[in-house]
Order: structure tokens, then sequence, then C-alpha cells
């Protein structure tokens, strides 16, 4: 097994975890997302990665690993749901940076505002509490989009390498 290729067999391992927890959140999502269907976008566009990863698991397995012969259905999967991925993934490495590179005061002062917004708020939750929280999911987000990047570039170039399989 080459090296790429045992980068990319970690990265898969890493992102199937990532993948059933948004999948879960989904699921909560498409609820909630009934009653407002604006909402239903980001309800796509997290779904598009869950499917993204299995897809694209589905290809290393038997494609990559087993070189058994594989739909040309399973490639559009793949690359399409590896294009909006990209895009939620490059916004959770943005939005991270955003925040991660943003001074505490200034974070506070914004966290301070939402909070007085918040009439039936408890109490007992401090802006440092949230801001320790928003530090702490940044930081997954970062890793996330990051893993998430690397992945699809990747697995694209493998599908690329791999034309051969899809009849």
């Amino acid at each position: 097994m080459e090296p790429n290729l045992k980068l990319y067999k970690v990265l898969t391992y890493i992102l199937i975890p990532i993948a059933l927890f948004f999948g879960f959140i989904d699921v909560i999502f498409l609820m909630s997302a009934l009653a407002n269907p604006s909402a239903l976008i980001f309800v796509f566009i997290i779904a598009c990665l869950v499917i993204y990863t299995f897809t694209s698991f589905k290809f290393y397995r038997l494609g990559v690993q087993r070189e058994q012969p594989l739909t040309k259905n399973l490639k559009d999967w793949v690359k399409v749901n590896a294009i909006v991925s990209i895009f939620l993934c490059s916004l959770f490495c943005l939005d991270a940076i955003s925040v991660l590179g943003s001074s505490n005061v200034t974070l506070l002062k914004y966290i301070d505002e939402f909070l007085l917004q918040q009439p039936g708020f408890p109490k007992e939750v401090s802006a440092n509490l949230v801001l320790s929280l928003l530090k702490i999911v940044s930081v997954i987000l970062l890793v996330t989009g990051a893993v998430g990047i690397i992945h699809i570039r990747i697995t694209l170039r493998l599908v690329k390498q791999y034309d051969y399989l899809f009849e």
C-alpha cells in the first residue's frame, strides 16, 4: 500500500464517526427545517457531507482495495457530493479561523450582546463559558474541515486514477 493510501485510509476512518455525528444532527435539523423550509439548504449541505463520506468509503473498499468494477452512478455520487462537501469543509475552516483569530475582547463583546438578547437564557451560563465552548467547537470544526478537504482532494485523484473501474 503506497503512503498516500495509508493517509487516505486514516482520514477515511476519522471521517466516518464525524459523518455519523453529522447524520444524527442532520435528522434533527430536518425536523426543524420542515417548519422553516429555508433551512432545508443546510440540511442538504450536511447530508452531502454524510453521503460523500460513505460513498467514498464504498469506493475505497470496493474499488481501490479490491479493484472490483463499480457503477458510474457511484462515481457521480462521489463527485457531486465531494463538490458540496468541499464547500462545507471550507466554510468550517474559514469560520474556525475567524473565531480563533479574533481577540477574546471582541468575541466577549458579541457574546454579551447575544446573551442580552436572550431573556430566557439561564443566568448560570456566563460569557466566558460560552467563549470557551466557542473556541473548542472552532478547533473541532477546523480539524474536521481540514480532514475533509484533504480527504476530498485524495478521493478525486483516486477516482481519476481508478477511472477504468467504473462501468
